[in-house]
C-alpha cells in the first residue's frame, strides 16, 4: 500500500509539474502578443517590400518577410500556441482532480482525513469591486479581475495608439520645420487628422481580435481561464463596445478630413489598387457593426430575440468588408475567426442528431421539465453548473431553427444517466413549446390514440459553463435564487447530496447550505420540490449535511389582513396558503395548469438516441487535432493561392475585394476539407462506441409504456398522466428543511449579519442566480461583511459567484 502511495505521488507531482510548464509557455506567448503593441512601429513603410517578395516563390508562399512576418510571429502563432496548449492544461486538470478524489476517498475509509487549514481571505475572482448599478456603471457588478481586465484592455489600447500618434506627430513636425513649402500642400493640422484617424482604426484592431474568443461557445481559452461561455457573452459585449467607440472615432475622423481637402467623393469610391484601403468598404462595415450593436442592446433583445438573432449575422457582412477596406490587418485576427469557425463546424455536427425526448412535464406552475438521455462517455464532460442549447424542429416554421440555452436542474452523479430542464414559458418560443406539449397531452387521451402533433426529438448541443465544480471547496455555501433562476442552485443541491451519499465528501468540504429563494406566486415552489433529497440521499443530516431553505413569495396575502406569515416547509400544507388569499388571487387559480406528464411511448428494447459526443467541450485530443488540421489546411490553401494566383505583385497584383474572397474561400477549404475529415472519423467512432454500449434501460428511469397503447405505438406516438393524486399526496407539503414566508421580500443585510454571527473564520460561497438588482444587493452585501483590511482570525470571507445567464 505504502509502494503505491509513492507511486500516486510521483504522478501527481508530475502532473502537477507539466501544468506548471504548460501553463509557464501560455504566459510566455501571452507577452509576446502583448509585446507587439508595446513597441511596433507598424505600419511598416518599406519601397523595397515588393520587390523582395517577386524574388522567389518561397517568400510568396506566406509573405514572411517584412510586416506579414513579423505579425505572423507576434500575432498569430501566440495564439494558437495559446489554444492548443490550453487544452492540455485543461486535461491535466481533470487528471488531478480525478487523483484527490482517489486520494480522499482512501482517507476517508481508513479515517485519515486531514482537512488542512484554508488560508481565508478574498480572491481577485470573488471579490465585488463594483456592486453599484446606476446610469454611470455600465457594466453591472464587477470583480476585481474583471476591473484588471477592463483596465489592462484600455491601457494597451490607449498606449499603442497614444505612442504611435507621438511619434508620428513629432515626425510631421519635423518634415514641415525642414520643408515649409510642405504647408502649401496640406495644413499640419490636417496631416495631423489623418494621421490620428489612421491609428485609431489600428487600435481598433486589438478589441476586435479579443472579441473573437468569447463569442466561442467552447473556446479552450475560456476554458483555461474557466469563464464560462454564458458569462464570457459579456466581455464580447465590451469588446465588441469598444470596437465601435474606436472604428466610429476613426470613420468620423476621416469623413472630417476629406470634407476639409474638399475630396468627400473620396468616401464613396470602391477603387482599390495593391494595399490602399477602400474607402466605402470602411464606412459599409461600420454601419452594419452599428446596427448588429444597436439590436444587440438588453431592451431590443430581450423585446425581439428573432430580429436580433438574424440581424447579428451581419458579423459576416462586417468582416467581408474590414477585409475589403484594410486587406493587411488580416493576419492580426486570422487565428481567434479560425477558432471561431472550428469551433461553429463541431456544433453544426453536434446538433446534427435528433436526440429523443424521454418525458415532458407541464408543473402546476406552468414550467415545462424535460428528460434527455445522455451517453456514459458525454456524461463524464458535463457537471452541475452546465448549461445547454435546446432546439425543437417540430415547433414551427419560423422556430424550428432557434436555439435557446437553458441550465440543468440534473448532477452528472445521478444513475439514471438523464439530463433534467425546467423551463418557464417566458418568450414566444418558450410558451409555443408549452402549448405544443398541452397539445400532445390532449391527443394522447382520446380514445383513438393517433400520432403527437409534437415530436420527441430534439437537437441539443453543449455542454458549457463551468467545469472546476468550485462550490464544493467551501464548508459553508449560500444559494440565492430569483425565480427561475433556482434552476442552477437545484443541480448543485442534487450533485452534493449525491456526493454525501457516495461518501465523497470530505471534512474540508461542504457541510452547511443555507438557501434563499424568492418566487412571486406560492405554485412557482413545484419548481424546488422537483429535486427531492431525500430520494437521493434519505440519511444527508445523519451523514452532516445541514440544509437550510428559506422560499419568499413576494406578492402573496392573507385574506385576515396580515402582511406576513410564515410556514414551516416540512410540516405545513403550502396549498393551504393558496385557499387563504384574496378572491382576485383565487380567480387567478382557476386558470392554473393541471400538472401533466407526457411519455414517448416506445417498447422497453427499443434504441435511444442519445447527445452526441463530438462537440468543442469534447473528447480534448479530437479537438486539437481538428483544430491543427484546419490551421495548417487554411495557410497551405492560402500559401498555395498567394503563389499560383497573386503570380506578378507589380503587374497583376489583385484587389482588395478578390484577395478577401480568396481568404474566404481558404478558411471554407481548411475548415470543412482537411478538419471536416477529422470529425467525420472522430463521429463514426464515437458512433461505434454507442452501438457497443448498451441502451439505456427505459424501465429504470421510468418511461411509461401504458398498455393501452403500446401495440400500436410508433417512435413518436405518447402516453400521457395527469398527475393529480401524485400532486396531492406528494407536492402539498416540500420535501425541504425551511420556512416559507408569504408576503415578505428578503432583507439581505439582516441574512448575511445572521450569517456572520454564526459562523467564524470560514470562506463562505455565496452562489446568486437572479435578476441584475438581485446580484447587486447580494454583490453589495458580500463587499460589506468581507474585510480587506485588518480581518482578524474570526473573520469570514463571503465570496462572490454569479451564476446567472449573461444572454
Amino acid at each position: 500500500m505504502s509502494e503505491d502511495m509513492v507511486s500516486q505521488g510521483r504522478q501527481l507531482l508530475l502532473l502537477r509539474l507539466a501544468k506548471h510548464a504548460l501553463i509557464s509557455i501560455i504566459l510566455s506567448a501571452s507577452l509576446l502578443w502583448v509585446s507587439w503593441w508595446l513597441v511596433s512601429s507598424e505600419p511598416i513603410k518599406d519601397p523595397k517590400y515588393l520587390d523582395r517578395i517577386e524574388g522567389g516563390k518561397l517568400s510568396r508562399f506566406l509573405r514572411l518577410d517584412g510586416k506579414y512576418g513579423l505579425i505572423i510571429m507576434y500575432q498569430a502563432m501566440p495564439v494558437l500556441v495559446i489554444a492548443i496548449l490550453s487544452l492540455g492544461v485543461v486535461e491535466l486538470r481533470k487528471k488531478i482532480g480525478r487523483f484527490l478524489d482517489c486520494d480522499n476517498q482512501r482517507k476517508m475509509k481508513t479515517g485519515n482525513v486531514n482537512p488542512g487549514e484554508k488560508v481565508v481571505r478574498p480572491t481577485f475572482s470573488t471579490y465585488p469591486l463594483l456592486a453599484r448599478l446606476g446610469w454611470w456603471n455600465p457594466f453591472g457588478v464587477l470583480t476585481v479581475a474583471e476591473v484588471l481586465m477592463i483596465v489592462g484592455i484600455l491601457l494597451l489600447v490607449l498606449y499603442s495608439f497614444g505612442r504611435l500618434v507621438h511619434l508620428d506627430f513629432k515626425t510631421i513636425e519635423e518634415r514641415y520645420r525642414a520643408d515649409p513649402v510642405e504647408q502649401t500642400l496640406r495644413a499640419p493640422t490636417l496631416r495631423k487628422l489623418d494621421t490620428a484617424a489612421e491609428h485609431l482604426g489600428r487600435a481598433a484592431i486589438i478589441p476586435f481580435a479579443l472579441l473573437w474568443i468569447p463569442v466561442s461557445r467552447g473556446s479552450p481559452i475560456l476554458r483555461l481561464l474557466n469563464i464560462p461561455f454564458e458569462h464570457a457573452v459579456k466581455y464580447h459585449i465590451w469588446l465588441a463596445t469598444f470596437t465601435l467607440i474606436l472604428l466610429t472615432g476613426h470613420s468620423v475622423s476621416y469623413i472630417i478630413y476629406y470634407c476639409r481637402m474638399d475630396t468627400a467623393y473620396k468616401i464613396f469610391d470602391w477603387v482599390t489598387e495593391r494595399e490602399r484601403c477602400s474607402l466605402v468598404a470602411g464606412f459599409i462595415a461600420w454601419i452594419s457593426g452599428l446596427l448588429m450593436w444597436s439590436t444587440s442592446l438588453s431592451y431590443f433583445r430581450r423585446r425581439w430575440y428573432e430580429m436580433f438573432f438574424g440581424i447579428h449575422h451581419l458579423y459576416i457582412v462586417f468582416l467581408l468588408f474590414w477585409m475589403y477596406h484594410a486587406f493587411w490587418t488580416i493576419h492580426f485576427f486570422i487565428l481567434p475567426i479560425l477558432l471561431f469557425v472550428i469551433d461553429r463546424l463541431l456544433r453544426m455536427v453536434q446538433s446534427r442528431r435528433s436526440v429523443d425526448v424521454l418525458s415532458a412535464k407541464v408543473l402546476k406552475s406552468g414550467a415545462i421539465q424535460l428528460h434527455f438521455p445522455i451517453d456514459p462517455q458525454a456524461n463524464q464532460a458535463y457537471h452541475a453548473l452546465s448549461s445547454w442549447y435546446l432546439r425543437f424542429p417540430s415547433l414551427s416554421r419560423s422556430m424550428k431553427l432557434q436555439w435557446h440555452f437553458f441550465s440543468v436542474t440534473s448532477a452528472p452523479s445521478d444513475e439514471t444517466m438523464q439530463l433534467s430542464i425546467i423551463i418557464k414559458p417566458l418568450g414566444k418560443w418558450t410558451c409555443a413549446l408549452q402549448r405544443r406539449l398541452l397539445l400532445a397531452a390532449e391527443e394522447a387521451r382520446s380514445n383513438q390514440p393517433r400520432k403527437c402533433p409534437f415530436s420527441f426529438k430534439a437537437g441539443v448541443e453543449g455542454p458549457y459553463g463551468d467545469e472546476t465544480d468550485f462550490y464544493i471547496r467551501y464548508n459553508t455555501i449560500v444559494l440565492i435564487g430569483g425565480g427561475i433562476g433556482v434552476t442552477p442552485l437545484l443541480a448543485i443541491l442534487s450533485d452534493v447530496l449525491h456526493r454525501t451519499r457516495a461518501t465523497q465528501m470530505n471534512a474540508s468540504q461542504t457541510r452547511s447550505i443555507h438557501v434563499y429563494h424568492c418566487i412571486r406566486k406560492v405554485e412557482e415552489l413545484c419548481v424546488l420540490n422537483s429535486v427531492n433529497p431525500n430520494d437521493i440521499c434519505p440519511e444527508y443530516e445523519k451523514q452532516g449535511l445541514r440544509i437550510c431553505v428559506s422560499v419568499y413569495v413576494t406578492n402573496s396575502s392573507s385574506t385576515n389582513g396580515c402582511k406576513y406569515r410564515e410556514i414551516d416547509l416540512k410540516t405545513a400544507n403550502y396549498l393551504s396558503a393558496k385557499d387563504d388569499r384574496n378572491e382576485t388571487e383565487q380567480n387567478e387559480d382557476e386558470n392554473c395548469i393541471s400538472a401533466v406528464t407526457i411519455h414517448a411511448n416506445r417498447s422497453v428494447n427499443s434504441p435511444v438516441e442519445t447527445i452526441s459526443t463530438v462537440g468543442p467541450k469534447g473528447k480534448s485530443s479530437w479537438v486539437a487535432i481538428t483544430m491543427l488540421s484546419s490551421i495548417a489546411g487554411f495557410y497551405i490553401s492560402w500559401g498555395l493561392s498567394n503563389v499560383y494566383i497573386v503570380k506578378n505583385i507589380r503587374n497583376n497584383f489583385p484587389t482588395n475585394y478578390n484577395r478577401a474572397h480568396i481568404v474566404i474561400g481558404c478558411i471554407i477549404f481548411g475548415t470543412f476539407l482537411l478538419g471536416g475529415p477529422v470529425v467525420m472519423l472522430w463521429w463514426l467512432m464515437g458512433k461505434r462506441h454507442s452501438a457497443g454500449s448498451p441502451s439505456p434501460n427505459l424501465r429504470k428511469v421510468n418511461i411509461a409504456t401504458a398498455s393501452p397503447l403500446e401495440t400500436q405505438a410508433q417512435e413518436y406516438h405518447c402516453a400521457t398522466e395527469t398527475d393529480i393524486d401524485q400532486e396531492s399526496s406528494e407536492q402539498q407539503c416540500s420535501p425541504w428543511n425551511g420556512k416559507l414566508h408569504i408576503g415578505d421580500r428578503p432583507v439581505w443585510s439582516d441574512i448575511f449579519d445572521s450569517l456572520e454571527k454564526e459562523y467564524n473564520g470560514q470562506n463562505i460561497g455565496v452562489l446568486v442566480s437572479g435578476s441584475e438588482s438581485m446580484q447587486a444587493d447580494v454583490a453589495s452585501e458580500c463587499q460589506k461583511h468581507t474585510k480587506v483590511l485588518g480581518a482578524s482570525s474570526l473573520s469570514n470571507v463571503f465570496h462572490y459567484h454569479s451564476v446567472s445567464f449573461e444572454l
